[in-house]
């Protein structure tokens, strides 16, 4: 079994990537993220956060499913294919069945998210 969690050493920061077009969720996730430390970068299309994650090879991806481009969850697989150490947390006020691989490092949290939750998620 894989172990769900980064083991970084004390000089590497954990990069996330926020993708979701709710810029106020953006805004504040990313604040309590960064306020513990983290690395964080918000998109609020599917096409800028895909290229966002190409170029950042992220730890971690937040992605919701309903954006004005499309359905994030659809990308799942190619998410993984490009960076496939990476650990995805998929959101959405609307409850789906996950069509993406079944993978140990997807998560999924429904919105109105606990940025806690996330937080707890990402430490281990």
């Amino acid at each position: 079994m894989e172990n769900n969690t980064h083991s970084k050493s004390e000089h590497e920061t954990t990069r996330i990537v926020i993708v979701d077009d709710e810029l106020d969720l953006c805004f504040l996730l990313s604040g309590m993220l960064k306020s513990q430390g983290f690395d964080v970068s918000s998109f609020y299309t599917l096409k800028t956060g895909l290229a966002g994650i190409k170029e950042l090879r992220p730890d971690w991806v937040v992605l919701d499913n309903n954006l004005p481009d499309g359905l994030g969850w659809d990308h799942v697989n190619e998410i993984i294919d490009s960076v496939p150490t990476i650990h995805i947390i998929k959101i959405s006020a609307n409850p789906d069945s996950d069509r993406g691989r079944p993978r140990e490092f997807i998560h999924h949290l429904i919105k109105p998210i606990d940025a806690n939750s996330i937080s707890s998620l990402i430490r281990g």
